[in-house]
Parts: structure tokens; sequence; C-alpha cells
């Protein structure tokens, strides 16, 4: 049965590293496994990709959140639905929407919910949270240019943090936190001890 691990966290702490080395360890083990990202992986997702973290638009809120779904359900559409492969690595998912536009943009938790049962979401199997101070995680992507969400300020990252972590904190058996500051083989040696009881 197909199993699907999100890994979420604010920018620069690790996470497309982490679902690199989980990859090559599930392939590795005799497992497929396929990676997707959020928003994007289709076409239509990639374009919304585009619209969302372009720092020329003046996107709202509202319209922020409804762009991530509508990438969400193409991606839940042609990817989770019909599996190809026994697991999908997720680069983010519905949780970074109560992260991100709930308690960093302020809205309304329950409408988020509602929008996720709305487009089917599949509920993960494992989540893991690559925890970091936003300080931290920005001096991690100093010479990279900022995009639009990136752009929203340290306060918004403690929010988005601070989001992450209660999430954790009432889905305990579900989401993982992780110390991002770690070294990267330790994360990884983390990950996968988790993984394997699952397995």
């Amino acid at each position: 049965m197909m199993k699907i691990i999100t890994f979420e966290g604010i920018e620069g702490v690790g996470k497309s590293t982490q679902i690199e080395k989980l990859h090559n360890y599930l392939i590795d083990s005799g497992f497929t496994s396929s990676v997707v990202r959020e928003p994007g992986s289709t076409p239509f997702g990639e374009d919304i990709r585009n619209l969302l973290l372009n720092t020329s638009h003046d996107i709202s809120s509202n319209a922020e959140l409804l762009l991530m779904f509508a990438a969400r359900s193409a991606l839940v559409d042609t990817y989770l639905k019909q599996p190809k492969t026994d697991f999908i690595l997720c680069d983010r998912f519905y949780d970074a929407s109560i992260a991100y536009q709930g308690y960093g943009r302020g809205l309304d938790i329950n409408f988020i919910s509602q929008l996720i049962k709305a487009i089917d979401c599949p509920v993960p199997n494992l989540t893991f949270v690559l925890d970091l101070d936003p300080i931290d995680g920005f001096k991690r992507k100093s010479t990279d240019k900022m995009d639009r969400i990136e752009s929203s300020g340290i306060e918004f990252f403690n929010n988005v943090r601070r989001g992450y972590l209660e999430l954790a904190k009432n889905n305990s058996s579900r989401i993982k936190v992780i110390d991002a500051s770690l070294d990267v083989n330790d994360i990884s040696d983390q990950i996968i001890a988790y993984i394997k009881k699952i397995l």
C-alpha cells in the first residue's frame, strides 16, 4: 500500500536534502518512490507556483490560499489518488497552508480545514517538521534571491514556525519534529528510523 511522507518547515531548513536522502534510501531498499513539491509538480501547479512566488505580484492572503489549493487539488488528482509508486515524498502538503496562511497570514484555520476536506486530501502516513529558528534559516539562504513569500519578514516566519509546532503537538502520532540545526546525516538517521517503523 502506497505511503505518503510529507516534509514541512520554514525556508532554509534542508527539506530538499532530506527528501533526496530518503528517496535514495527507499530505492536502495527495493521500494519505488517519487518526489513531488508544493505548489507545483503538475504543469498547472508549476504555473501557479510561478505566480505565487513572483515578487512583482501583490497577492492578497485569501488569493494566495486559494491559489495554493488550486495547485494542491491538481497534485492530489494527478499523483495521490492513483499512485504509481510505493512511496510519495511531498515537499510540503496541506499542513503548510495551516502554518503559512493560517498562523502566518492570520486566515481562518477552520476555513483552511474545510478546503482540505473539499479537495479530498489524503492524510500523510508520516510528516516531518524540520524545525529551525527563522534567523538561522535565512542565514543559510543569504546568497539566494528571495521570492515573494520569503520576503514576508521574520515575524511572519516566527508565526509559521509556531504553527508547525502547534500542529505537531496536536498530531503527535503523525507529525515528528526534528531539530534542523543538527548534522545532515543525523537528521537523515532520525527520519529513516521513523520510516522503518511503518515499512
